[in-house]
């Protein structure tokens, strides 16, 4: 008859690999968090393939440049031109202080323009609302007036945008601010993009110049490229877009399970793992035959003895069992001699004496050794002595 299985083995090995796989996503969101994301929400950001937004941008530049997409704040410093495009929802406590980290880098600021909303039928796409509001996300100290107006002309390029001509988008955006100079303007003379005095950083006002309704243009789409290529700095090596501002950042640091998770420590990380899933595969195998499960209080004579010294151990009464020992040998030796019957104390001790070896020590004098032990290491070692004495007497 075959044994019988309480539980299927395979239903069990699927729990535990479901398990797992669970707790490995956990720990992934835990680590990397938003980083995860695909961002493909319908917002104006970088992720974004609906029509305000600029994944489409990414892929355009990228097929001339190197790109970064930024989600930590400790990759704002570098002198790569930063992409930040702005919302209504914009803080504008976190653009002065990004405009105040990258005061002498180069940064180009999109503004606003529609007001949108996710379409019900289709994901990632959006519907048409309104018009943006003002344009209040670059902080204090820096306030823009937009003003709208169809346009069917091309824009024209000044400073280093100079010979950039794209088609206007329609309902053009445009910006006034005594602190911009221009850099793209429609033909009316109204700014499109502009730089702010002092600094390397820019501004453009209609954000259809760049993002993916605008850039289905294939004119509109190249000149922002090569927009993008003229304002990044000497020093730049790719354009980056920001992620922080739009709320898919990792963070301000890396905390400790992604960096178990991340080069370089992620060897040792899958050395653990490989370490607990060998250990799991030993724990699940059996070496050798199985071993019989021991009674609690065993049969015989062992037993008899075992329990005794446990209870003469815990009264600590170790040290008084030398005589009587001692008297066992006696009698156990006396027998083994022939000792006449009328030998007792004393003149048994010194019958017992003639048989010890040359130069060994006696019987007596072992016994009186067993008589003044006051600690156990002293009897063991004495009774230890006499027993061997026993045993040459028997030899």
């Amino acid at each position: 008859m075959s044994e019988a299985r309480v539980f299927n083995p395979r239903f069990i090995g699927g729990i535990a690999a479901a398990g797992i796989a669970a707790f490995a996503a956990f720990v992934l969101l835990i680590a990397f968090g938003g980083s995860l994301a695909t961002g493909n929400d319908g917002r104006a950001h970088p992720l974004s393939n609906s029509a305000v937004g600029f994944s489409g941008l990414v892929r355009l530049v990228n097929s001339r440049n190197e790109t970064a997409l930024v989600r930590r704040r400790d990759e704002l410093y570098s002198e790569d031109l930063l992409v930040v495009p702005l919302t209504e929802r914009t803080d504008a406590q976190q653009v002065t202080t990004l405009r105040e980290s990258r005061r002498e880098l180069p940064t180009l600021f999109i503004l606003p323009k529609w007001q949108v909303i996710p379409d019900p039928d289709r994901r990632t796409w959006v519907r048409y609302v309104g018009a943006g509001g003002e344009a209040g996300g670059l902080g204090p100290g820096f306030r823009v007036r937009l003003a709208r107006g169809p346009s069917r002309a091309r824009a024209e390029g000044h400073g280093p945008l100079a010979g950039i001509a794209p088609p206007v988008p329609a309902h053009a955006q445009t910006v006034t601010s005594e602190n911009l100079r221009p850099l793209l303007t429609t033909g009316d003379g109204r700014i499109l993009i502009g730089q702010v005095t002092g600094s390397p950083h820019y501004v453009i006002a209609d954000p259809d110049l760049l993002n993916n309704h605008g850039i289905a243009n294939r004119q509109r789409a190249w000149a922002g490229v090569r927009m993008l290529e003229e304002l990044n700095g000497p020093a730049g090596e790719s354009i980056d877009f920001d992620l922080t501002l739009s709320g898919f950042g990792a963070g301000e640091g890396r905390n400790l399970l992604r960096l178990m998770l991340e080069p370089p420590f992620l060897a040792m990380t899958l050395a653990l793992i490989a370490a607990a899933f060998l250990a799991g595969f030993h724990g699940l195998s059996r070496f050798g035959p199985q071993r019989p499960e021991e009674r609690a209080i065993a049969f015989g004579k062992a037993a008899l003895v075992e329990n005794s010294a446990g209870l003469i151990r815990q009264a600590r009464r170790e040290t008084r069992l030398g005589s009587a020992y001692v008297d066992l040998i006696r009698q156990e030796a006396a027998r083994i001699t022939a000792a006449p019957r009328g030998l007792t104390g004393e003149a048994l001790d010194e019958y017992l004496d003639r048989f010890s070896a040359p130069r060994a020590p006696r019987f007596s004098e072992l016994a009186a050794r067993l008589h003044l032990s006051r600690d156990r290491d002293g009897l063991v070692s004495a009774a230890r002595a006499l027993a061997s004495w026993k045993e040459e007497l028997i030899r």
